[in-house]
């Protein structure tokens, strides 16, 4: 949040300081392709490939000198990323992770940016919840919960799993 020095206001923004970058979208009409030309900028192969059938993707996250890049495909009879495949590969997404969802999507809504896909659990962060949003100047934007959460035993009691991804 910032705060305006004129009124001392709190006002929303799309970050915060506590978010972090996480990595590109790069949607592409096939993974294999997408890998090796990404292999060739010497990025590798993080985690073995997934499928979101919620997301309606096929998916692989690549490392190396620059961003991390997720190559996201559409799985078979799905049309998430084919709109935005002009060329192959296209920026699809920036994704961000955030503490807290809820309020991320409420601050950013609130700047008039639209959610294209609410709060869903994501295969490839292996359950927590993403949503993505679309700027009015047409950016998408995925944020991530930065931990899962998920009730073990009693309803008063929680664990915090923590991913390094």
């Amino acid at each position: 949040m910032t705060t305006s020095p004129a009124d001392k206001t709190v006002s929303p923004t799309l970050f915060d300081p506590g978010d972090s970058f996480h990595h590109l979208g790069v949607a592409v009409r096939s993974l294999e392709k997408g890998i090796v030309q990404y292999e060739t900028l010497g990025y590798s192969i993080e985690e073995p490939i997934f499928a979101d059938p919620v997301l309606g993707i096929t998916g692989v996250f690549l490392v190396g000198a620059g961003p991390r890049v997720e190559l996201l495909q559409d799985l078979p009879g799905r049309q998430v990323v084919a709109p935005w495949l002009v060329r192959d590969p296209a920026l699809y997404h920036y994704a961000y992770l955030v503490d807290d969802l809820d309020a991320k999507l409420e601050a950013v809504e609130s700047l008039r940016s639209k959610t294209l896909v609410p709060p869903t659990a994501a295969v490839g962060f292996g359950g927590r919840r993403v949503a993505f949003t679309m700027t009015r100047q047409r950016l998408i934007i995925e944020y991530i919960e930065r931990h899962l959460t998920t009730s073990v035993g009693t309803s008063d009691t929680t664990t915090t799993h923590l991913s390094t991804r």
